[in-house]
């Protein structure tokens, strides 16, 4: 299938991104699967962004900068409005295509000749995230909200639709138009007279809402966001120069593609897996220990800005991007705000940036050599702004909560976002090899994103300081608290008007869990 032909067959969040300044994420739940089956077929039609269109949208806000500096006027905000729609294992299950028996499918030979040809491959999938990361991970149940977490065993989620645009009163119209196609009666066409269904195809349990801050690009924290998204071969335009990341093959971020291996059906192509992870974010708390610590660590108590220092020794890039690899002493040089021409090279030494910086964790670039877990990411803030009441007090008020909507697509979950969080993040000892460098303790832990369980070393990171190995290290509080989140797959459009609107592979009995 040609590039072209792709782009009009990808959904458009995956690549290259649905322009957003808002996003809702309707969670839902299918009550009635032949009806859904029916309402998305259309819908796949009349409401999905694909990721030509996505690109078009693009480009219609690369001209109306261009024009407004062209006039020397503020750029227009356009509205863009976009939609995309992804699927739990259980959503999958409740329309027949996906089955959590495979023991008892496996004994009938007609129905194990279907599941070696449709299932979709990855435990992790089909486990869920509550399963994955609290059954066998290091997530605590009594943070989660109560929506990520099983209900008398059964989980609540089928699937979400992700509804973005530039504008809230776009947004809001968009999101309306949404539901009125799943929740409306039939024949009740007319707008301006939708009649709601008493007896829906699907139901919304719940809703989140995401959107930039006032510094538009910056998370909570303070930090430029989105910066070295990995290259797509075929897909991204943009040759990468001098040290910055190879691009990527297509196949570790799509089902089917050159580099995946994960062998999955046929229908599944140009599809990736979703995850969403709502991580909340004690700013007020992060900025106090910034404060209390900013002359403990060694290089940064002799900056200018000992705090700012130390934010950027435990991200790997000051708050403006400006990577630590290049310039570990300020962040004054425009031309590095965004920069990714760096490798960490030499890799024996962290007198530039820490071996346990977020973002080294994250891709460590020249520490292995080349990207083998690889994500996409595409998550959106949450909440309010701190207030000055909470800076006051330099503690998160319990009813103003704040953070990211963390998420991201890959073709393989188990080797992008759960490897990366358990293996990569939350692993002391990671990057690898590093004991002669930094000590017994090894690197650390990501400062941002990491996880311990109780049994666990306490968080600590290893920073520079001139020695060989390095002494210097540094307790760390916590910041980040996973709130939950759930597993999907975010099928082509295609699979959306075909394969997944069909009849089911599936008697009810043998599909669910």
């Amino acid at each position: 299938m040609s590039w072209v032909a792709r782009k009009a067959n990808i959904q458009g969040d995956v690549w290259p991104g649905l322009p957003k300044r808002f996003q809702t994420f309707l969670f839902f739940k299918i009550r009635k699967p032949d009806e859904f089956k029916t309402r998305l077929r259309s819908f796949a039609d009349e409401h999905i962004t694909t990721a030509q269109e996505a690109c078009d949208m693009k480009n219609q806000i690369l001209e109306a900068k261009t024009q407004a500096q062209k006039h020397g006027v503020p750029a227009k905000i356009l509205a863009l409005p976009g939609v995309n729609i992804a699927f739990a294992s259980t959503g999958l299950a409740a329309l027949g295509k996906f089955t959590f028996n495979e023991a008892a499918v496996k004994k009938d030979r007609n129905l194990s000749k279907i599941f070696k040809k449709n299932q979709l491959r990855g435990g992790l999938f089909g486990k869920g995230m509550y399963d994955d990361l609290v059954g066998e991970g290091w997530d605590e149940p009594k943070e989660l909200r109560s929506q990520f977490k099983p209900s008398a065993g059964k989980r609540l989620i089928d699937g979400v639709l992700m509804v973005t645009a530039s504008r809230a009163e776009d947004l809001r119209y968009k999101v309306l138009r949404v539901k009125e196609h799943f929740l409306k009666e039939p024949g009740s066409d007319d707008p301006d007279t939708v009649r709601y269904s008493n007896d829906p195809c699907l139901e919304f349990p719940f809703t989140s809402h995401g959107r930039t801050r006032p510094e538009k690009g910056k998370e909570h924290f303070g930090f430029e966001d989105g910066i070295s998204q990995p290259l797509i071969e075929g897909l991204d335009e943009v040759t990468p120069k001098g040290k910055e990341p190879k691009a990527v093959k297509s196949g570790l971020i799509f089902a089917r593609h050159d580099g995946d291996d994960m062998n999955q059906p046929e229908w599944a192509e140009d599809g990736s897996f979703l995850v969403i992870r709502d991580l909340q974010q004690l700013v007020p708390e992060f900025e106090k220990w910034l404060e209390d610590n900013k002359h403990n660590a060694p290089f940064a108590a002799d900056s200018d800005d000992p705090k700012e220092k130390l934010a950027a020794y435990l991200m790997g890039r000051w708050r403006n991007g400006t990577p630590v690899d290049e310039n570990p002493h300020h962040d004054k040089d425009p031309s590095l705000f965004r920069s990714n021409n760096f490798d960490f090279h030499p890799v024996d030494k962290h007198e530039r940036c820490p071996f346990a910086a977020h973002i080294r964790k994250m891709r460590p670039r020249g520490d292995l050599n080349h990207d083998h877990a690889v994500i996409i990411r595409r998550g959106i803030s949450y909440g309010d702004e701190v207030t000055p009441e909470e800076k006051a007090a330099q503690k998160s008020d319990d009813e103003k909560e704040r953070g990211l909507m963390f998420v991201c697509y890959q073709s393989d979950i188990r080797n992008g976002f759960n490897f990366l969080t358990t293996r990569w993040a939350s692993n002391h000892h990671f990057p690898d090899r590093k004991a002669n460098f930094v000590g017994e303790h090894g690197p650390g832990i990501d400062a941002i994103v990491g996880q311990r369980l109780n049994h666990h070393p306490e968080r600590s990171i290893g920073l520079p300081d001139g020695k060989h190995p390095t002494e210097a290290r540094i307790g760390l509080d916590r910041w980040v608290i996973p709130r939950g989140g759930e597993y999907f797959f975010t099928p082509s459009i295609k699979a959306l008007k075909e394969y997944l609107t069909g009849p089911p592979d599936y008697p009810p009995e043998l599909a669910g869990p």
